[in-house]
């Protein structure tokens, strides 16, 4: 059984800023790519060149900072001219602002496929009355182009005292449904005003039974 979720929360996770880590990978692996290209190994997945703790800051036209990109090391690989980043941290600098950080990323040579890999954790910070939201998973795919996310391990989602986890994800950021693979849990906390000693809601879902399960006893005729 899957969760739908479409409402202005859905934006909670922006892929512009995944595709903003493609595009900053790629200006930076431009910007620094030997002159002089380099042959030897060039059929092993050796690194060509390895750049370490880096930061790399976009700024809008008016002057004010758009982005932050730090990370601990970048390593390219030009046999498939793939990029693996360590320990990216990407600071989205709008309101609300967005931290995403991972283990890893690793991005084809066209940008058009970022991996999160390992302790991927996607923190939306609070703005007025509305708490964080926090969303966690140990892996990412997203295709900036398409705008689309999705994860086939487990992802909880948390907001305040609401929470909610389901065993994967799939995202789409142009049409703001996400949907969460089951078995899905969740509690999602009343508004503000709601009676003292209230209960928060509670939303769970299990998976169809398999075949194994023992089947329910019928009536007698």
């Amino acid at each position: 059984m899957s969760s739908h979720a479409r409402s202005p929360a859905a934006t909670l996770f922006p892929l512009i800023i995944v595709a903003l880590l493609a595009g900053a990978t790629f200006w930076l692996e431009q910007a620094t790519r030997p002159t002089t290209a380099i042959s030897d190994g060039k059929s092993r997945h050796d690194p060509d060149y390895i750049i370490e703790n880096f930061s790399v800051r976009r700024f809008d036209p008016d002057g004010a900072l758009q982005h932050t990109l730090h990370a601990v090391s970048m390593h390219h690989y030009p046999d498939d001219d793939s990029t693996v980043i360590q320990s990216p941290r990407l600071t989205w600098h709008r309101q609300p602002p967005t931290l995403i950080t991972a283990r890893e990323a690793h991005l084809d040579s066209a940008g058009k496929h970022v991996q999160l890999i390992g302790d991927v954790r996607v923190t939306r910070t609070s703005l007025g009355d509305k708490p964080a939201t926090v969303l966690t998973t140990a892996h990412l795919d997203v295709f900036p182009d398409d705008e689309l996310a999705t994860s086939n391990v487990p992802v909880a989602i948390a907001q305040g005292r609401s929470n909610i986890r389901g065993g994967g994800l799939s995202a789409n950021n142009k049409t703001s449904i996400y949907v969460l693979a089951g078995p899905v849990y969740g509690i999602f906390d009343r508004a503000p005003g709601r009676s003292a000693g209230a209960a928060p809601a509670r939303v769970v879902s299990k998976p169809k039974p398999n075949s194994q399960s023992k089947p329910q006893s019928q009536p007698k005729r």
